[in-house]
């Protein structure tokens, strides 16, 4: 089974202090936050996962079937997020944005 935690964890090694994604988080913090700014119907369970320390960027998984990577500071409507089905996909969105920013 695919630990998207550990993947991001080894991320966080391969490209050391540098790396601007982490898994120890506040997680109620921003699943109260996610909560509150977004409607998530049809969704009942909603786990963030890991946050970007460079960006409001949160991962969170909803009903244990869809990651989504919100954008939690937003100016007007709902918070933007990006939307992936395998978790592999998003460590392989997360670890491209990052080299591309940053490398």
């Amino acid at each position: 089974m695919f630990d998207i935690i550990r993947e991001i964890n080894n991320l966080e090694k391969k490209y050391g202090e540098e790396f601007n994604w982490g898994t120890e988080i506040n997680r109620e913090f921003y699943q109260s936050e996610l909560v509150k700014e977004t409607v998530l119907a049809p969704y009942q369970n909603v786990i963030a996962l890991a946050k970007s320390y460079s960006n409001d960027d949160v991962l969170f998984l909803l009903d244990n079937k869809v990651y989504r990577i919100y954008h939690l500071a937003y100016s007007d409507g709902e918070p933007r997020y990006t939307e992936f089905h395998d978790g592999e996909k998003v460590v392989e969105y997360i670890e491209k944005r990052f080299v591309d920013e940053y490398c």
